[in-house]
């Protein structure tokens, strides 16, 4: 209901037709009495109508300050909504529900999911005199609150991070079983201090091998999240954020960013700088409160944005990875390159690094089984299936994993 907008009570709609009979009736019946007693009961009924109107207009003048705190929470969290005074009847508008009350204190806004809320504006209950009208006016504007996303920690995500260390398991550059740190050695020159000497990388090469600190000494982690709409094609809805707001997600996109939102937690405390980008190699906020679905079903154009200095990346896709094969095998070779596949694993495949031949298995409910899946329609391709995706990537030397749903 708009500032302005004024609805007569049901006392207020039988004063109305009272009025309006005792005149009718009058004039039919040539009595001048209950002419006088309907247009008398019109003019109390428009006089409290006046009166309404001018509370309203003067109430909206009288702005409240709000303050919502803290203004980002974790999904599950809430924000003490504040305000900076009480007027009569004071309700809130909160996203997806009716409007709450709110007492002298404020009140708390529990926040279940992961968004951008507008909370508000909040609005003062008025009544006309002699209670023939009712209305309300706005006397704040909105709150916004950024709930982030709860990481998700799944298993799958120890087949493509270092278990413990949450670095990247890096790609061999000396083609033989590296060790995770081997990306960041050389072999010796001439010059090199001693103290720089890598003696777990020498004893495996079986060549002096020193540590090439200055070459990254923070390396570069692009995390890409899959945000179209035909990735996660089931179960997609419209989210209320408030202010008519909305944004498109489905089940399956929250945990493609509960895991994303988990991946760049784990390579930032392992000292990574971490880029996050979408399918389009747009920029991502990091607290991924705002990622939505989009309507949109073009091939992804993400690896065109990797910086030079990214050293790895991984990314989490959905049911349109099939369409995106030749996109992704156009990754650089000497990028670390690793792939989370939301999806139902497919029958009779494992996932495998192509560098070493080794096997990687994601364990899901306390089980160990097949690690590589793709959701729905990896169908998106005629002809091309889960397992395939999966397949062709780790030909590529990608190292594939899956997220059974």
């Amino acid at each position: 209901m708009g500032a302005g907008r004024l609805r007569p009570t049901a006392r207020g709609v039988g004063v109305g037709l009272a009025a309006a009979a005792l005149v009718l009736a009058g004039l039919t019946l040539g009595r001048r009495e209950a002419v006088a007693i309907g247009v008398f009961l019109a003019a109390l009924w428009l006089l409290s109508l006046a009166a309404l109107a001018a509370h309203a207009r003067l109430a909206g003048r009288d702005r409240l300050a709000r303050e919502a705190s803290p203004p980002e929470v974790v999904a599950g969290g809430s924000a003490r909504v504040t305000f900076s005074g009480v007027l009569p009847g004071l309700r809130d508008a909160v996203p997806g529900g009716a409007p709450v009350p709110v007492p002298a204190a404020g009140y708390w806004w529990p926040a279940p999911r992961r968004g951008e809320f507008d909370l508000g504006p909040a609005r003062t209950h008025l009544s006309a005199p002699f209670g023939l009208w009712t209305g309300s006016a706005p006397v704040t504007g909105t709150s916004r609150v950024r709930v982030l996303p709860a990481p998700l920690d799944h298993p799958a995500l120890d087949a493509v991070l270092r278990p413990g260390a949450g670095g990247l398991e890096a790609a061999d550059p000396l083609g033989s079983e590296a060790a995770p740190d081997d990306l960041l050695v050389r072999e010796h020159r001439d010059g090199d201090p001693l103290a720089r000497i890598h003696w777990g990388a020498t004893a495996r090469t079986g060549r002096l091998m020193v540590r090439q600190e200055e070459w990254a000494p923070e390396p570069w982690t692009a995390v890409v999240l899959d945000c179209r709409a035909v990735s996660f094609p089931d179960g997609r809805h419209r989210v209320d954020g408030g202010a008519g707001r909305t944004w498109m997600t489905a089940p399956a996109f929250e945990r493609a960013v509960g895991l994303a939102a988990e991946l760049v937690q784990r390579l930032e405390f392992s000292g990574h700088r971490v880029l996050l980008l979408d399918q389009d190699g747009h920029r991502l906020d990091p607290g991924l409160a705002d990622a939505a679905l989009e309507p949109v079903s073009r091939e992804a154009a993400w690896p065109d944005a990797l910086p030079s200095q990214a050293v790895s990346v991984v990314a989490v896709l959905g049911a349109a990875a099939a369409r995106d094969l030749p996109v992704l095998r156009g990754v650089p070779a000497g990028v670390h390159r690793a792939a989370l596949l939301l999806g139902p694993p497919p029958d009779g495949h494992v996932g495998r690094t192509a560098h070493a031949g080794r096997r990687v298995q994601a364990t899901a409910g306390g089980t160990t089984g097949t690690a590589v899946g793709a959701s729905g329609p990896a169908a998106a391709v005629p002809g091309q299936t889960a397992g395939g995706v999966a397949a062709a990537l780790e030909a590529d030397g990608w190292v594939v994993v899956g997220v059974p749903e």
